[in-house]
């Protein structure tokens, strides 16, 4: 029987969800639900124009420092030297040359560290400011339309969506209208944030678990949800976990129970000695190879911060 006053599974549909906890990091009342047959944790979607929303209002409250309203090249520039890993991992499924879209794409960070790989690239974002600069500061194509609207009559070899699937209200027909824009066998590579990860299910941090469930993101998933979410896509995928934020991090909301203000310190490898002391080179070299053990040990876990899907479509 269906689950008095519950809604059904954004994801699969199940009338059977269940209240996992009330109250997201911008209203302690809102509640979270979770669905005992695909696992995706989800709230009700907050706004009914997605589209506006990201266009005026998202970036208000949501930037990559906490508390910071960044112009584009701030942005581009806090975020640009974490993109070198994903641009790896992509490069290692993808065919260098092969055209690129970047949904959701923010001011190019992405588009920048693929096209250094030898990629077409190609953007769209809902920010008129982040689009802009793609496109006059970055030289890059970037419209900022519906996946139905955008680039009419081209299709590409591979779409990419970092922390994007989990901002969609509906993420079937979001992945429809996605592979719409792909080739024939083309690829798609996916990063969302996991429910997974170390801060939730290992150390348990109360003031990290009520901030990480938001407004904006309308979806958690975990990787075994992704990876049948995907294979019913229609897609052949390779689902991993991988760790964006550092030791240095994960030291800070353990014992100061507080997120890192700057994105760049909250990823970047440990290193405590300034750059022009004579013993930053050693020491730095020490300090990173125990957080790159560490980003590896949580991997193996399977308690890494984000869900990867490289995926390709199913050849028939």
């Amino acid at each position: 029987m269906p689950s008095e006053g519950n809604p059904p599974c954004l994801l699969c549909r199940s009338q059977e969800t269940k209240l996992l906890r009330k109250g997201i990091r911008e209203n302690p009342e809102t509640p979270v639900w979770k669905c005992p047959r695909c696992l995706i944790q989800f709230i009700s979607p907050p706004f009914t124009d997605i589209r506006e929303y990201y266009h005026s209002t998202y970036r208000l409250t949501h930037d990559s420092n906490l508390g910071e309203h960044m112009t584009p090249e701030e942005r581009f520039l806090a975020m640009r030297p974490s993109m070198s890993e994903p641009a790896d991992r992509f490069s290692k499924l993808v065919p260098k040359g092969t055209s690129v879209l970047d949904i959701g794409c923010s001011s190019g960070y992405f588009m920048d560290a693929l096209q250094t790989k030898g990629y077409d690239v190609y953007g769209v974002e809902w920010n008129p400011e982040d689009a802009k600069f793609v496109r006059e500061v970055g030289g890059l194509p970037c419209e900022e339309g519906t996946l139905d609207e955008i680039y009419p009559g081209k299709t590409f070899g591979a779409i990419t969506l970092l922390q994007v699937l989990e901002h969609q209200p509906d993420p079937i027909e979001f992945i429809r209208q996605c592979k719409r824009k792909l080739i024939g066998g083309g690829y798609m590579y996916i990063e969302v944030p996991s429910s997974q990860e170390a801060l939730l299910t290992i150390y348990s941090i109360p003031e990290y678990i009520n901030r990480f469930y938001r407004e904006s993101h309308i979806t958690y998933w975990q990787a075994e949800t992704m990876a049948s979410f995907v294979g019913a896509m229609g897609f052949e995928a390779s689902i991993t976990t991988r760790q964006r934020y550092g030791l240095l991090d994960h030291i800070n909301w353990c014992y100061r129970n507080e997120p890192t203000p700057k994105y760049r310190d909250a990823t970047d490898y440990l290193n405590l000695v300034d750059a022009k002391h004579p013993c930053h080179a050693i020491l730095s070299r020490t300090t990173g190879k125990v957080d790159r053990e560490y980003r590896l040990q949580l991997e193996t876990l399977k308690a890494g911060d984000t869900v990867v899907a490289t995926c390709q479509t199913r050849k028939i």
